[in-house]
């Protein structure tokens, strides 16, 4: 299971293409470092991709301005401190050997481009297609886009020369007590991780969560949606009831229910999967989409189901019982998490050390702070 912290900075080699923006001009950026800009390109950049991000885990916040400034702090925040590594990288004197960039952009390419949306793995050369699409899509040539990539190594080796070795192995003491605090999470308490600074309590809490889903009962689903509007007619939804038992009869007479999901399916998100939406824990959807889904036999598909969000058609791939959670089973993934937090601790503690003497001007002008959210 992944254990992670989720810092930019950390990450070092980012999973997104940069941006490329030109000349530059006093209006052009959103902060000075020691004299060196940031511009309001990759600003844009980064706070789209915490937009983004931030939509998908917790949509409802979206429209809370409090919530939306802090976000575009945080995302200059983490853009100045990217700064201060690649100026102390320099200082440092790190050499990127041409090898390691060739290594780092097949990295960018095997994370952003290997896959389709419905999880396809693709060609090498579809892989290169959609690559060089994207740098032209932002404007980048590979020199620009090599650059990118050197500096986001030399961040890399300023890590494992000044913050890694600094992290401490955590111990057997330090894995049990880890393991008590997740096991009140996955209970449903946060009793455990009260006091605790808010990225770790955070930490934990996306842990317990992962572990939770792992070890409750659980079933693995796919559906096919067709929607009608909020506030519907009846006529509106009879029309929509009445195209979800098609589809079903479809199924039954011998089609595919992942085609006929792809096909059919009004779930964006899911669709493009054969309405794969994984396996699901009671509690996770709406109560009739569950009860049809806990209750429909492994193989089989349920009649459609009604929801505020229409009628689905829903198949049951597989079933689990919920298990025990023990430790031995998670130790290693345990001590992962535990080292990549003292890791990050140890790396802000180093951040905070590059801060203290620096010159650091924001200019983020408040009619430009953020691009508006993109739609489609």
């Amino acid at each position: 299971m992944p254990s992670s912290i989720n810092r930019s900075l950390f990450l070092a080699a980012a999973a997104l293409l940069p941006t490329f923006a030109g000349a530059v001009s006093v209006e052009d950026t959103v902060a000075t470092v020691n004299g060196e800009p940031i511009l309001m390109t990759e600003f844009n950049n980064e706070y789209q991709v915490a937009l983004e991000q931030w939509k998908r885990n917790a949509p409802a916040a979206i429209g809370e301005p409090h919530m939306v400034t802090q976000l575009k702090a945080r995302t200059l925040d983490q853009l100045i401190d990217q700064k201060l590594l690649e100026q102390d990288a320099t200082k440092r004197k790190i050499k990127i050997h041409d090898r390691e960039i060739d290594n780092g952009i097949g990295e960018v390419k095997e994370r952003n481009f290997r896959r389709d949306e419905g999880g396809k793995l693709l060609s090498d050369q579809q892989v290169e297609e959609l690559f060089k699409k994207e740098l032209k899509r932002q404007g980048l040539n590979m020199d620009q886009f090599r650059d990118r990539i050197r500096r986001q190594l030399s961040v890399r080796k300023v890590i494992d020369e000044a913050v890694r070795p600094k992290a401490k192995v955590p111990d057997e003491k330090d894995l049990r007590a880890a393991f008590d605090k997740l096991q009140f999470i996955v209970k449903g308490s946060t009793a455990s991780i009260a006091g605790l600074p808010e990225d770790q309590a955070q930490a934990y809490l996306a842990l317990g969560s992962r572990l939770k889903a792992l070890t409750a009962e659980r079933v693995r689903v796919s559906h096919i949606l067709v929607k009608f509007p909020p506030n519907a007619s009846m006529v509106e939804k009879t029309t929509a009831l009445k195209k979800a038992k098609d589809l079903r009869k479809k199924i039954e007479d011998g089609a595919e229910f992942a085609e006929v999901a792809k096909a059919s399916s009004e779930d964006p998100e899911s669709a493009p999967r054969g309405g794969d939406l994984d396996f699901i824990l009671k509690g996770w959807m709406p109560p009739s989409f569950e009860k049809a889904a806990f209750d429909t036999a492994v193989g089989e598909v349920s009649q459609p189901v009604e929801t505020q969000f229409g009628y689905h058609v829903i198949r049951v791939s597989e079933k689990k019982a919920s298990e025990r959670l023990e430790f031995e089973r998670i130790k290693d993934d345990l001590g992962q998490f535990l080292y990549n937090m003292n890791m990050q601790a140890e790396l802000e503690k180093f951040v905070k050390s590059l801060r203290s003497p620096a010159h650091i001007e924001t200019k983020l002008p408040k009619d430009k702070e953020a691009p508006k959210e993109k739609t489609n």
